[in-house]
């Protein structure tokens, strides 16, 4: 695989013609996200939050009862998967009978996935959506449109708790690569005019360039900020460093796509001085959850149920998170082990939803790569996605002039795929750091048994670094 023509071709389009690209794809998405499905599902959304405990637990067994026989009936996966654990579909009658179930893994994903596409659709007419790879297994994922719309309504309805409407102007902070990498002059910025949403290239957030992002960044009042925490981070810390302020400041921001740490968000909080809030979710549509107005994460049961599983006594109240859902019957994930871990509260949450909710969750904490000039490079496993060969994928930084990407071959894994990832790594850490390639037979766990995607072996670590690294071992 090598870097697409498309690319190729938007890297050498001017700036204009590159915000015309961004909103033109932007376009496709608003046609795929809000569709005639979209309104209908956030009102009902707006009302089912407030449903009592009982109205909630029956709901989603009878949604289960519903997805555990479609899945048997309509998908050769669990039809053949049921069979050989002796399982009937009427065992299942409650969230409490799902421990008749095995667990479903990533790797069983990968392994099956075809035959995880239910009967009832065609391929060719489904979205295609690849997961990130958080746990070092990247996925392909099919979901019909009304899944889409119903994943859109479920995030904007939290959004809405903090007086956000479709239409509202954001900043966002992804690891999508938007700029290209090489560009050294600004905007280091490109607009999707359609969402009315700006993308800021987190890959260019160096010390030489924040100063010009928050210039720009000063011209321009935007409702709020979203995107990954490390990188709205980096901007709160370099406002503190420098006793810099910014002249319009968001209403709030929405973290996710990985772990907020406190010291992120205490930062965060106290240079912009604005609520932060997080969703929780992943591209499988098996699960979501989101952060209230009172700060605990709370279960979306409209699209799914939630296991956590007690890990031992020692885990200070962590359990594993595994998740039944519902809302993509063109592939849906039962008992699905996704990686993380979380601790459920014990008391019923101030903001009156009756909701199973949970007073952290411990999911997609990586180390970073940091680069010479300064950066520190965020979703590095993004770049999974693009070896399909690959098994498993680890990067290790041991000195900051380079990295080792660490490889579990499958049968298929050929130099295509290492060429793929040498490519959409250079894209993001440049040309200043070696990158190395070693085949492996395992990737070892941590003492918790937590997959570790990127793993950072510098001294010298940040505040919030060495916080991110207890947490992971812990």
């Amino acid at each position: 695989m090598v870097e697409s023509i498309g690319f190729r071709i938007y890297k050498r389009l001017p700036v204009f013609c590159q915000n015309v690209v961004f909103s033109l794809k932007g376009l496709q998405n608003h046609h795929e996200r809000y569709n005639r499905y979209f309104h209908n599902y956030l009102s009902w959304l707006r009302e089912s939050e407030w449903w009592s405990g009982e109205e909630i637990y029956k709901y989603q067994n009878e949604k289960l009862r519903h997805i555990v026989a479609y899945a048997y009936e309509n998908i050769p996966f669990y039809k053949r998967w049921f069979d050989e654990h002796g399982i009937r579909p009427n065992q299942i009658k409650t969230q409490e009978d799902l421990n008749k179930l095995p667990i479903l893994t990533k790797q069983t994903v990968r392994d099956n996935q075809d035959e995880l596409i239910s009967h009832q659709y065609k391929k060719r007419q489904l979205l295609r959506r690849l997961t990130s790879g958080t746990t070092g297994t990247a996925l392909t994922i099919y979901a019909i449109r009304e899944a889409t719309a119903f994943q859109w309504a479920i995030w904007w309805r939290h959004r809405a708790r903090f007086g956000f409407n479709i239409g509202d102007s954001h900043l966002s902070f992804g690891a999508r690569i938007a700029v290209p990498v090489t560009q050294k002059r600004p905007p280091f910025w490109r607009q999707n005019l359609m969402a009315r949403q700006t993308y800021i290239s987190t890959y260019h957030m160096t010390h030489k360039n924040l100063p010009v992002i928050v210039d720009w960044i000063n011209k321009h009042d935007f409702d709020f900020y979203a995107g990954y925490p490390s990188a709205i981070y980096v901007l709160a810390n370099f406002l503190s460093e420098n006793n810099m302020h910014l002249l319009h400041r968001p209403k709030c921001i929405i973290c996710g796509s990985e772990a907020l740490l406190p010291t992120f968000e205490r930062c965060i909080r106290e240079v912009l001085g604005v609520p932060v809030t997080e969703q929780y979710g992943m591209a499988e549509f098996a699960g979501n959850m989101a952060k209230c107005e009172c700060g605990k994460f709370h279960l979306d049961f409209e699209c799914c149920c939630v296991e956590a599983i007690p890990m031992s006594s020692a885990s200070d109240g962590y359990a594993k998170l595994i998740f039944t859902g519902w809302g993509n019957p063109a592939m849906p994930f039962i008992r699905y082990d996704v990686g993380d871990y979380a601790v459920q509260s014990k008391q019923v949450c101030r903001c009156g939803r009756e909701s199973i909710c949970f007073d952290s969750v411990d999911g997609r904490i990586e180390d970073y790569i940091r680069t010479p000039d300064g950066r520190m490079a965020i979703g590095m496993n993004q770049v999974f996605e693009y070896a399909p060969g690959a098994k498993e994928i680890q990067i290790y930084q041991g000195r900051l002039e380079e990295i080792e990407v660490r490889v579990v071959p499958g049968r298929n894994y050929t130099m295509q795929d290492e060429q793929a990832l040498l490519l959409e790594l250079r894209q993001r850490v440049g040309n200043e750091i070696n990158i190395k390639f070693v085949l492996v037979d395992h990737i070892p766990r941590t003492s918790s048994g937590k997959f570790r995607a990127v793993v950072s072996g510098l001294t010298g670590q940040s505040e919030g670094e060495e916080e991110l690294k207890e947490r992971i071992e812990r």
